[in-house]
């Protein structure tokens, strides 16, 4: 193992890259620190965790908390944790219908169908309530997550 580097970015003094000069050397013109080999570690090792790996005032490595997500990024994630709670059900309502149209017996009651319309309704208004993105999903139906 040869010495470690890492480059950052000027303006924003974030890592960009790790280099050992045994294996490649940072690029010509980069802004780079070298790095002890327990630094390294631990700056990978940060990194894993969630931190944000950058160089400080002072030229040393440091590992940042990463910043809170915007209100956008917070909707975005709410709406793909919304949008996969509905396509968990897509199978059940088109088994469901599938069956109506053979005109044979179904597995989900009336009763129980409609129950699953409501939850999916209610899934897909989420995104108008006033509280948006910082609201809970609805429980799943119970027979639902019996089958």
């Amino acid at each position: 193992m040869g010495q470690k580097y890492a480059s950052y970015d000027a303006a924003t003094r974030a890592i960009t890259g790790y280099y050992d000069d045994a294996i490649s050397t940072p690029p010509q013109g980069a802004q780079f620190v070298k790095l002890t080999a327990v630094q390294y570690r631990e700056m990978l090792d940060g990194q894993s965790t969630g931190k944000q790996p950058s160089i400080d005032a002072d030229g040393n490595p440091a590992l940042l908390d990463p910043p809170a997500p915007t209100g956008d990024e917070l909707a975005e994630l709410k709406r793909g944790e919304r949008n996969a709670a509905i396509t968990a059900t897509d199978w059940i309502v088109a088994r469901h219908q599938d069956e109506l149209a053979l005109g044979g017996a179904t597995t989900l009651t009336a009763d129980q169908y409609a129950t699953l319309l409501a939850y999916r309704k209610t899934l897909r208004d989420l995104p108008d309530s006033a509280e948006w993105p910082n609201v809970e999903l609805p429980a799943v139906p119970d027979f639902v997550t019996a089958m």
